[in-house]
């Protein structure tokens, strides 16, 4: 029996972050698009995806994924999905919230970890405050 070419989770991924994409383009305004930090214009918050159980959130590209100071991997796309947030180290990147880190799994994973780990709020451009406490 053939295998779905959904059935891996790098291939789930890709597919629940297009739809996401595709479902925030159609639903953004001029008002709603996501700025860098410092800016003046609010941003929206993250979206929550009850099938998978994750959070879709819009960032910058190529954003280094984390795990005890040490670069696991990265994220390539300006969509991505999150498990939860996590109060700790300052990140260095200032922003709203300067000791966040957020919960993921690297597109590109490598080194340790599994590709497992977090990466800076401050690379973030949704709200995580939606996002539950790891």
């Amino acid at each position: 029996m053939k295998k779905s070419t959904l059935s891996s989770p790098r291939a789930r991924r890709l597919a629940g972050a297009l739809a996401c994409a595709f479902a925030l383009v159609g639903t953004m305004t001029s008002a709603a698009v996501a700025q860098p930090a410092g800016s003046n214009q609010a941003a929206a918050s993250c979206n929550f995806d009850g099938v998978d159980g994750h959070w879709y959130c819009r960032n910058r590209p190529g954003i280094r994924v984390e795990w005890a100071g040490q670069t696991v991997g990265y994220l390539n796309g300006t969509v991505n999905w999150f498990t939860c947030r996590y109060e700790g180290d300052p990140t260095g990147g200032g922003g709203p919230h300067p000791n966040r880190w957020i919960y993921t799994l690297a597109d590109t994973p490598h080194y340790s970890h599994g590709g497992w780990g977090f990466v800076k709020d401050s690379d973030v451009y949704d709200e995580t405050n939606p996002l539950p406490r790891c």
